[in-house]
């Protein structure tokens, strides 16, 4: 007659090993919503971080258009008080104007052949519904009206 003694040695440290490493599916599932946390506040700052670098493509291209703006007036034209001009170029609104600067406490002599003008130029567009705009003046010298 044979006896049974238990299971044979190698069968006992398997188990062992099964008992000792596997993961319960509470730990699985734990382990997947944080991975789905993480994983949301990761897409939900790449999505701030797109948003932040499309305002600020915007604000660059309003600022280099009204850049360019100020450099165009007075080329075709001489400098002239009260000059204004608008245009529209894609989603930008332009308002240019030309007046004569008046320093404080200056004085103004007939004498003059040259003036100081203030050109000022404002872009402005919609953001959403929320209007925005960049708005950039300079003096330039021009001839005696």
């Amino acid at each position: 007659m044979s006896r049974w003694i238990g299971l044979p040695a190698a069968s006992r440290s398997m188990r062992r090993r099964a008992d000792c490493g596997g993961f319960t599916l509470i730990e699985v599932l734990v382990a997947i919503a944080i991975a789905a946390l993480l994983l949301v506040a990761l897409l939900r700052i790449l999505t701030l971080s797109l948003g932040a670098s499309e305002r600020s493509e915007l604000v660059t291209r309003a600022t280099l258009l009204a850049q360019s703006t100020l450099d165009a007036v007075g080329v075709v034209a001489p400098l002239a008080e009260g000059d204004i001009a608008e245009l529209v170029n894609g989603p930008f609104h332009i308002r240019a104007a030309v007046e004569r600067y008046r320093a404080p406490g200056g004085t103004e002599g007939s004498a003059q052949y040259l003036v100081l003008y203030r050109l000022s130029t404002i872009v402005s567009w919609r953001e959403g519904r929320r209007p925005r705009s960049v708005s950039l003046s300079t003096l330039r010298l021009g001839p005696q009206p």
